[in-house]
Parts: C-alpha cells; sequence; structure tokens
C-alpha cells in the first residue's frame, strides 16, 4: 500500500483578504513562489492565506524572497507607455478623433518589448473604439500622484541592501570592510525578520512613505491605524508593495468578442463592474467601478489562477455582468467558475483629492452550493430584479439625478450578501415597490413602457425565515393568493397591464398565460389603488375586479374556479373588521406580495400559513361576511343538508358576475337592507330558504365591509358561517341539528 501524499502547507495569516492590497499581494506572493515551486498553490481558510506544495518551512519561503529582494529579481514595473498616455490628447486632436482614443497605446503596444505587455495590458487594453484602464490601476497605472511604478522602484530600492552581498563566507581581513559587511548583513536580517512578521500577522517596526500604494490599502488603512498592523496613514511595509505589483499582472484585460458588443470599457478587465448606482445625490459619482475578488478554498497553482483571472467574467443571460448587480446575480445563478467559494466586493470610490480613488470592503457574495433549491429561488429572483434595472426602458441617471436604480441595486447586493435574511429580503421588495410606483407617477417614465416578470412564489419563505407572518402579512397573503391568475392584484396595485403581447396588442382572455407585466404609456384603468384609507382602495379593487372579470366573462372561455391557497382566519378578519391592525404594514404586505408570481402555489409555499379552522366568536359584521363572500368567491359553497356538491353551481345560475357587482355597489353605497334582500334572493335560486329577519343592517364602515370579502376563509368556516343564516325547518326525531 503506498504511502499517501502529504504536500506541505504554511498558514500566512498576514495576508488576510480585509484589503485590496493584500489581495493583490497574496496573488503576487504566489506569482514569485511557483519560479522554484511549479506546484505551488495557495487558498484562503478562516481569512487566512494558505501555501501548498511549495516551500516546506516558513524559512525556506523567508529565504527565497530575501533572495529575490537581494538580487532585484522581481518582475520589472516601468509605466513605459506613459509617454504614449501623454500624448494621447495631441493625437486625438490632430486626427480629429475622440481623447479616449487607444491608437496612442495601440501604436506603443506594436513596438514594445514583449516583457512589458504583460504588465501593460494589466493596466491598458486598446480596442476598435478606444480603449480600456483597468479602474484597480487608475489611469494606466497612477492615481493622481500617485504612481505605482515610482513607488514599486523605491520599494525594490528599500528591499535590496545598500552594498551587494558577497556569495563567499569568509570573514574579510579588513576591520572596517568587516563591520561595513556585518551591518549589511544585519540590515538584511532585519528586512528578513520584518517580512516574517508581515506574513505571520504580528506588529511591524518598519513601515516606509512615498510608496504610493494607498490606493491598495486605504480601507485596511481606516481600519487599523494604531501601527499594530503593516501600514498606517500612508505608512506601507515594502514587502506588501512588491508584492502587491507583482499580484497586478493577473489583472490583465482582453478586447475579445466574449466581452460582448455593448461591453463598456470597465468589462475588459476581470472580475472589474462599474459602481453601483447612487442612492441619493451626494452619492452620484461617487463610485468608478467595483472590483470583485475571488477567494477559493480548493488550492490553485499560478496556471490556475491565470485561467480562472483569464475567464474572470460572469454571465447573467447571455450577456456579460457589467454592474454589481447582475454580477451578484449571476454567482448566485451559476457562479463565475469551479472551485471559487466568495467574491468580496471592493468599491473603487473618488476621495475628495482631485483624481484620487479608493478602495472600501462593501461585502461579500458566497457562491451557493449546487442543486440548493433555496439557492435557485434566489437566483431567479435576483435574475428579474436585475432584468427589471437593466431593461433599457427603467429610468437612468442622466445630466440629472434619478436615483430609482441605486435603491434596488443596493438592496440586491444586501440580498447577495446574506440571502438568509429576512431584512434584506423585505427591503428589496420595497425599493422595487418604490421605483415601480415612481414609474407610474411619471408619464416620461411611463413611455419607456418597462417591463418585468413576476418574482418566483419559491422565493417567498424567505421573506418570513426570521419569524412567522404576522396578522397583517397573513392577511395580505390570503388576499393576493386568491386572485385569478389572468387578473393579479399587481395589475390593480401597480399600473400595469399582465399580459401576452399578440399582433400589435394587449389581448388575453380567462385562458391565456401572460409572460410579463408592462407600464403601458397611458395607465390602465384597472389600476385603481392610490392615496386614502386602505378601505377605500381595496373596496375600489374589488369593485375593479369584478368589472373586469364580466368583460373576461363575455370571451366565451372557461372561467378558472376560485382559489384560497392561504384562507385566513375568522380571527383575522375580525381584526380587519374592527380596524385594530397596522393598516400601513398591511399596505406594505399586500404591495410586496403583489411582485410574485402566483399563477401556481407549490405545497412547499402553502405550508408557510397552514389552514385553521376558527368560528370560536361571530359578531354581526363576520355573519354578514359568511352570507355575502360566497356570492363572489368562486370556490364550491358545500352545506351537506342542502347540497352535496357546490350550493352555488352554475346550473342554478345564483352565482353571477353581475349579481356580485350589484351586491358589492350596494354594499359600498351602505345599503345592506337591499343588499341582503339581494342575497337571499340568489340563495333561494340555489334552494337555499334565509331566514327572515326584521331588525335593519348597519355597518361603520361599508367600504371596509366590501374588502373583507377579498379575505378567503377555509371552506369549513364558509359553511359554518352561512349555515347561521339558513332558515330554521323541522326536523324527523332523532335527526340532529345543524348548529
Amino acid at each position: 500500500m503506498s504511502a499517501e501524499l502529504r504536500l506541505p502547507a504554511l498558514s500566512l495569516p498576514g495576508l488576510s483578504p480585509d484589503s485590496l492590497g493584500n489581495y493583490l499581494a497574496s496573488l503576487g506572493l504566489l506569482r514569485v513562489l511557483s519560479r522554484r515551486w511549479p506546484s505551488v498553490r495557495i487558498a484562503w481558510r478562516d481569512e487566512v492565506l494558505q501555501v501548498v506544495g511549495g516551500p516546506a518551512t516558513l524559512d525556506e519561503l523567508l529565504d527565497e524572497l530575501v533572495e529575490i529582494a537581494n538580487r532585484r529579481s522581481w518582475t520589472p514595473y516601468v509605466r513605459a507607455w506613459k509617454d504614449a498616455q501623454a500624448e494621447s490628447s495631441r493625437i486625438a486632436k490632430k486626427l480629429k478623433i475622440s481623447s479616449t482614443s487607444g491608437i496612442p497605446f495601440a501604436l506603443w503596444q506594436a513596438k514594445a518589448a514583449e516583457q512589458l505587455l504583460e504588465s501593460f495590458v494589466a493596466h491598458v487594453v486598446p480596442h476598435g473604439s478606444g480603449r480600456s484602464m483597468n479602474p484597480v490601476l487608475g489611469k494606466a497605472g497612477k492615481i493622481g500622484q500617485r504612481d505605482f511604478a515610482k513607488g514599486w522602484e523605491r520599494a525594490v530600492d528599500l528591499l535590496a541592501p545598500a552594498k551587494p552581498l558577497k556569495s563567499d563566507k569568509k570573514e574579510p581581513a579588513n576591520k572596517a570592510t568587516r563591520e561595513k559587511s556585518r551591518s549589511i548583513i544585519a540590515e538584511v536580517q532585519r528586512k528578513r525578520d520584518e517580512l516574517k512578521a508581515l506574513l505571520q500577522g504580528t506588529p511591524l517596526s518598519w513601515l516606509e512613505k512615498d510608496l504610493n500604494g494607498a490606493t491598495w490599502f486605504s480601507q485596511a488603512n481606516k481600519l487599523y491605524n494604531s501601527g499594530q498592523r503593516t501600514y498606517r496613514d500612508g505608512l506601507l511595509s515594502p514587502w506588501l508593495m512588491v508584492l502587491a505589483c507583482e499580484g497586478i499582472v493577473f489583472l490583465s484585460g482582453s478586447p475579445s468578442r466574449r466581452l460582448g458588443a455593448r461591453a463598456q470599457a470597465v468589462g475588459a478587465f476581470p472580475f472589474v463592474t462599474r459602481g453601483a448606482a447612487a442612492d441619493s445625490v451626494g452619492q452620484a459619482k461617487r463610485d468608478s467601478a467595483a472590483f470583485w475578488a475571488p477567494i477559493w478554498e480548493r488550492p490553485m497553482t499560478a496556471s490556475e489562477v491565470g485561467t480562472l483571472f483569464r475567464r474572470g467574467r460572469a454571465e447573467l443571460g447571455s450577456r456579460a455582468a457589467q454592474t454589481p448587480a447582475t454580477f451578484a446575480s449571476s454567482i448566485l445563478q451559476r457562479g463565475v467558475d469551479a472551485g471559487v467559494a466568495e467574491f468580496r466586493r471592493f468599491v473603487l470610490g473618488w476621495t475628495t483629492a482631485h483624481d484620487y480613488v479608493e478602495p472600501r470592503f462593501e461585502g461579500t457574495v458566497v457562491s451557493p452550493l449546487a442543486g440548493s433549491a433555496d439557492a435557485s429561488a434566489l437566483a431567479r429572483t435576483l435574475e428579474r430584479v436585475t432584468a427589471l434595472i437593466e431593461h433599457r426602458g427603467f429610468p437612468r441617471d442622466g445630466k440629472r439625478f434619478v436615483g430609482v436604480r441605486g435603491p434596488i441595486e443596493s438592496a440586491l447586493l444586501d440580498v447577495a450578501a446574506e440571502p438568509t435574511s429576512s431584512e434584506a429580503a423585505v427591503a428589496l421588495l420595497d425599493a422595487v415597490v418604490s421605483a415601480l410606483d415612481r414609474i407610474d407617477r411619471n408619464r416620461s417614465f411611463r413611455e419607456d413602457k418597462v417591463r418585468w416578470k413576476p418574482l418566483p412564489i419559491e422565493w417567498l419563505p424567505s421573506l418570513f425565515a426570521d419569524e412567522q407572518p404576522g396578522v397583517e402579512a397573513r392577511l395580505a397573503l390570503s388576499l393576493v393568493s386568491a386572485f385569478p391568475e389572468t387578473l393579479p392584484f399587481a395589475s390593480f396595485r401597480f399600473g400595469v397591464e399582465w399580459t401576452r403581447e399578440q399582433n400589435g396588442r394587449f389581448e388575453y382572455d380567462w385562458t391565456t398565460e401572460p409572460e410579463w407585466f408592462e407600464h403601458s404609456k397611458v395607465a390602465p384603468a384597472r389600476w385603481v389603488s392610490g392615496p386614502g384609507e386602505l378601505a377605500r382602495v381595496l373596496g375600489a379593487v374589488l369593485s375593479r375586479r369584478l368589472l373586469e372579470e364580466a368583460r373576461l366573462d363575455k370571451t366565451n372561455t372557461e372561467r378558472p374556479r376560485g382559489r384560497a391557497p392561504f384562507p385566513a382566519t375568522t380571527l383575522d378578519i375580525r381584526h380587519w373588521l374592527a380596524g385594530d391592525l397596522d393598516e400601513s404594514l398591511l399596505w406594505s404586505w399586500l404591495s410586496r406580495l403583489a411582485l410574485f408570481d402566483w399563477r401556481r402555489v407549490p405545497k412547499e409555499v402553502r405550508a408557510l400559513m397552514p389552514g385553521q379552522h376558527d368560528v370560536s366568536r361571530v359578531d354581526g359584521e363576520l355573519v354578514l361576511v359568511g352570507l355575502l363572500q360566497p356570492l363572489i368567491d368562486r370556490r364550491p359553497l358545500v352545506i351537506r343538508e342542502l347540497s352535496p356538491n357546490d350550493l352555488l353551481s352554475e346550473e342554478t345560475g345564483a352565482r353571477t358576475t353581475e349579481a356580485a357587482r350589484s351586491l358589492v355597489t350596494l354594499i359600498r353605497a351602505g345599503s345592506l337592507d337591499v343588499a341582503y334582500r339581494l342575497a337571499s334572493s340568489r340563495y333561494a335560486m340555489a334552494g337555499a330558504r334565509l331566514a327572515t329577519l326584521n331588525a335593519p343592517f348597519a355597518t361603520h364602515d361599508p367600504d371596509r365591509l366590501a374588502a373583507a370579502l377579498l379575505f378567503p376563509i377555509t371552506d369549513r368556516d364558509r359553511a359554518s358561517l352561512f349555515e347561521r343564516w339558513l332558515r330554521p325547518r323541522r326536523r324527523p326525531q332523532g335527526e340532529k341539528a345543524y348548529a
């Protein structure tokens, strides 16, 4: 039996990926070590960099880096293209082309030495339409007055001994020479000790200024400015600077067609997207771009890492992910590459200083487990939200701040970072609702005909991962889920058409399978939600729904039966009738749930709110609901003593849309006595004779009573409440009376 192969592994906590600079330095360390150990690998475990299959001991690693420093054999970092960059404007003016032209860079690239091109394409990529510059590296290696090449050169000089060390170990005969040699050796040893402290994450005593690396280490500067780490307020370890510069080679861009025809400039570089849209005026144009640092737990060689970065883009659908929202959605949908455990988002934001960009850490997106149902539902949710804000007609910031996209994108990133957080999920829905309301109220926004698909219902339980639905959420679930598939609640809540476009027209009937919601140029008449008391708004929704149902009935297509995936309890309806709940919260839940696709509700989602039988206490208005609601709700009303199936079946002609409309009109007008007589006559058609009542009917809020008819209850509760209205009859001796 062969012995198990064990590769040496070193833990380097000092290179935790808590800053963009540390991340680049980790890549640089891999690249440097791979020269001597081609099979060396790196990975991160619990925030700690792991070096596997390379040097057997930390001392061996230190010796290798010190030797490189002594020999100045780092990868040369010179901005040899800076002259071409300086001449860009002049050439552009001469040729009468845009100042962003890539021609000067292309000309330099054609003549440049091969050893310079590897670094060049990490900074600039000339292409047919101009040139792209990597925002991580500023303007081709310079951000403001921070010239990375000059910082690298100074770091290399600081790390190299003042005088080259002799290869022989013989003691010089001359005393002065011996003392100078000992001084050089002590200097090298001190730098070695500093490197050891750096990699182990212990305090350093040697930090230098003018290394120009603050752009990459600024986030860590803010977090650790006590002097107990490797950097503080403009001071930096030279070791970190040279290693970070080694790592930037992995950021090489490409003008290849894989970027897509609509790709933006930042899309040419791996794991780089545009900055997130602003939430407010103060944040407008604050961020230039974002870098998504991939973190992997399976050790990867330099060659594998290079392949990862060359393929370093994500896709949503068939398009490259160019924005933070699309990138996050893509990660959760299918990931980017095998082996990547998570992505850390470093936002490159403009500072108060001119032309200065510094990164700040904005969260982590974890790659989901393959085949996870929850991950799949979340991925499809974020994909559809992203598709909404990426729609060509969706409002965007231009010369003036609009601020519609920003809150959604920010909330989407929060969900991607905390996929199990109910708070983050609800905040995302609220941001979408707010945006849709703004679109509905703005004529210019409506003219662009924004389209969106409803969210997958499988994601709904995420809203209640932290706690069970309260009374407001339960009532909202009951109401929204009960609307017909062709007439979803969203078509009344928002100014949208729920439709499939046929022959350039919006056409649908009871059997049509719609594809999307569209904010038409002219708001549809069914959009009745607006300011005012919730009872009035819901009463208007009921009236309009019945009108739309009457119109669909004329299409001569079979009408679907009523449904109640989440029937409300009579206790919850009593809360509504009494007005002792948070109506603002109820409206919020109605708006959130309107965003979902309610055509099919899986059993797993139905289990969110198991049905309960509750008629423990009945008052006058609740009894009225029990009488009136079956004439509107198309579900069967089964009264065993009167009918084995549906008391109000179509054959009886008792339950019609026209009768329901008349009934609701009378209720909203406060004519309850007339409404009772109408209801009584409809039930008589079905063979159910109601008790004769001489007392007048009354309600404190007619709209509230009408709105209560929108909340379906269980079949058992419907039967129990209705039986209270039946006229008593003589029973044969021994026959059990109904309650």
